[in-house]
């Protein structure tokens, strides 16, 4: 741009308000030089491009470049530059124009002049503007002056730059005259400084918006695309939002989760107590994170994570509710599964002998309590180890399964079977009231298990029962273990004696405050007993 300065200013021109705030009334100072003249039109061509500038663009740095060009090329400023001062007090160049050398003296260790006393650092911490020569006489003004003779600069302008109503950076100009910033172009520059200030504020603001936008534009997406269901509430629980994974997880829209409300997920399975624990959460804190069982669209149910969580206003009160949820079906019915492995028998779906002590600890104080007598029975098959070595083990297998199934078919409600391994069993069996009760039950076990098994190739087998039978009475207080050894001990003798016996089981009552077992009837002791003949199947 052309620094030939245009024709003068009418005195009733744009300008007018410069020359009333400079005190020349209505027009141009009589007598005011033609080179006076020329520099104030410089810089009010200045001022205009600058606002040209910032009706085109809300960038930062097309700005601060644009201002620092244009300050070089309107004006007789030789090194136009924007900066800003660090916590460390270092310098931090935004922009810059014209002859940049002067600014590598800015790395160098200046002589004379330190760092926080130079004109920079003092327009930063007073924040108001500088003109002209920075320093009166003294030192400082000698040292200023010797640093920056060597590239022919001899007045400057400071002027502060604010952004988000904070100290935001400095426009430092340098000229060759030593009065090259007088009074009416000092306006000028302060009011250019102004604008970039206001400017880079209404950008903030602009900014701010833009971003705010943005988050709430990422925000949406990111909760569209989330796996988790997500629900917005107000705070009297009106459904406000759901997201694409909450339709696809139950079956609903927004327009019909809102007619129907959230309630419509639960079914006669969801459970009460914790539906009232969610009432309960809502009513006091907000908070909630639990399981339950709610219902999809189609009636089916699946298991759901909910996590609920309050947003509150300044004021402390709840304006609205965040529901996340997760279908952790499978990993519900996972967990199930485990729990019923580590419990039950896999092949015959019986319990094994952990749920056997769990079950154990529930019928021996029961049995105490109501003064009564436990039966348990430790049962082993006759003939099946023929089976398995004759037909395999896919048949052995089918036998212990259908054997599974007629013994807990035989038995009552009150009474239990489990699966210790192999073909060995385990009854507890309470609530009889004499030994001819517990016969009866015996009996009808025997005549169960002794039908004929038709496995799938169609041969028919069979096998026989051998069982050891310990009871106990109710003031009997040694541990279960004691009880099932007594039990096994009887179980070795009836399958030893299996060719003379009368009856598939063998019997061992624990006495009432007895030093020493009896067993009724006992034809051989337990510590006689041959176990590799009792093995024999």
């Amino acid at each position: 741009m052309s620094r030939d300065a245009p024709d003068p200013p009418p005195k009733n021109g744009p300008w007018r308000r410069v020359w009333a705030r400079l005190g020349w009334g209505g027009g141009l100072p009589a007598g005011a030089s033609a080179a006076a003249h020329t520099r104030l039109e410089q810089y009010l061509a200045f001022s205009k491009a600058v606002g040209q500038v910032m009706e085109h663009t809300d960038q930062e740095h097309i700005l601060l470049e644009s201002l620092c060009t244009l300050a070089v090329e309107c004006t007789p400023v030789t090194l136009a530059w924007v900066c800003r001062v660090e916590l460390d007090n270092s310098l931090q160049s935004l922009a810059e124009a014209g002859d940049t050398a002067y600014l590598d003296s800015f790395a160098e260790r200046r002589s004379g002049l330190p760092a926080d006393h130079g004109p920079l650092f003092r327009v930063w911490q007073e924040q108001q503007p500088l003109f002209n020569e920075p320093f009166s006489e003294g030192p400082l003004r000698k040292a200023w002056q010797q640093n920056t003779r060597p590239y022919q600069l001899r007045s400057m302008a400071v002027l502060p730059i604010h952004r988000d109503h904070q100290p935001w950076a400095l426009l430092v100009l340098y000229d060759r005259d030593q009065r090259g910033f007088p009074q009416d172009c000092q306006v000028v520059l302060e009011g250019i400084a102004r604008r970039v200030s206001e400017a880079l504020e209404d950008w903030i603001g602009i900014l701010r918006e833009r971003v705010a936008r943005e988050h709430q534009l990422l925000l949406g997406t990111a909760l569209q695309a989330a796996e988790e269901g997500v629900v917005l509430t107000d705070a009297d629980r009106r459904i406000l939002y759901v997201n694409a994974s909450f339709s696809r997880m139950t079956g609903y829209t927004l327009a019909e989760i809102s007619r129907f409300g959230l309630h419509h997920l639960q079914g006669p399975r969801t459970d009460p107590r914790t539906l009232t624990e969610i009432d309960e959460a809502l009513c006091g804190q907000g908070f909630f994170n639990g399981r339950l069982l709610n219902y999809r669209r189609d009636g089916q149910t699946f298991w759901n994570h909910l996590s609920i969580i309050p947003i509150y206003q300044r004021t402390g009160a709840i304006s609205h509710y965040v529901g996340i949820q997760r279908d952790v079906t499978a990993e519900w019915l996972a967990r199930e599964q485990l729990e019923y492995e580590a419990c039950h028998d896999r092949l015959t779906g019986l319990g094994n002998r952990r749920a056997l002590m769990d079950q154990v600890a529930v019928t021996l104080p029961r049995v105490q309590r109501g003064h009564g007598a436990l039966a348990i029975c430790m049962i082993d098959l006759d003939h099946f180890k023929p089976i398995n070595d004759l037909y395999g083990h896919e048949a052995g297998d089918h036998v212990l399964r259908v054997v599974g199934r007629r013994l807990h078919a035989a038995l009552r409600r009150s009474d239990y079977v489990a699966r210790l391994g192999g073909d060995e069993f385990v009854l507890l069996i309470e609530g009889f009231n004499n030994f001819e009760e517990l016969e009866m039950i015996l009996v009808k076990i025997e005549v169960v298990i002794n039908e004929p098994i038709h496995l799938k190739s169609g041969v028919v087998v069979g096998v026989r029962l051998s069982m050891g039978v310990c009871l106990s009475n109710s003031v009997y207080t040694d541990d279960f273990e004691t009880l099932l050894r007594y039990a096994d001990q009887a179980l070795y003798r009836a399958k030893a004696n299996k060719r003379q016996r009368t009856r598939y089981w063998e019997l061992c009552v624990m006495e009432e405050n007895a030093d020493e077992t009896t067993r009724k009837p006992s034809s051989a002791d337990p510590v006689s007993v041959n176990r590799s003949d009792a093995d024999e199947n």
